[in-house]
């Protein structure tokens, strides 16, 4: 073989390992995009749901005793709120309301309760929900 076959056939060599790179590139590249392009609309609807509830709970409406939480739920401005989640030391309970605008509903759960209770809309873990706090030194109704 002479010099210039070997220089055209490394060049060839050399330009189909840049095409395999920059086709690698592009497919990981896109397929990141489809991701989190996914993630983003999922997320966004999901915020935007949440978004429209609206709830309070009275910190004077709390109670606990005996294994067994007492609280009023109040919707305030927000659309009909149907099952909410109550939440502690890992025990998770669905309970059904069907609260309508501006209406107050007394809710009673049977859960164990260790320092908090994290209350909110089913599907708004994180996004929309009330920390029912039992600690002595912060007492009270954190909003989240």
């Amino acid at each position: 073989m002479d010099r210039t076959s070997r220089k055209i056939s490394l060049v060839i060599f050399l330009a189909v390992i840049f095409i395999l790179l920059v086709l690698f590139t592009a497919v990981w590249v896109y397929s990141m995009v489809v991701e989190q392009t996914a993630y983003s609309s999922r997320e966004t609807l999901v915020a935007v749901e949440c978004g429209r509830y609206y709830f309070d709970i009275p910190a004077s409406s709390v109670s606990y005793n005996n294994m067994t939480l007492n609280f009023d739920i109040k919707n305030t401005i927000g659309s009909i709120i149907e099952t909410i989640v109550v939440e502690s030391a890992g025990e998770v309970k669905d309970v059904v309301i069907m609260l309508d605008q501006r209406s107050m509903q007394p809710v009673t759960v049977d859960i164990a309760v260790v320092d908090y209770v994290i209350v909110y809309p089913k599907g708004c873990r994180g996004l929309n929900f009330k920390n029912i706090s039992f600690q002595k030194d912060s007492p009270g109704i954190l909003n989240g």
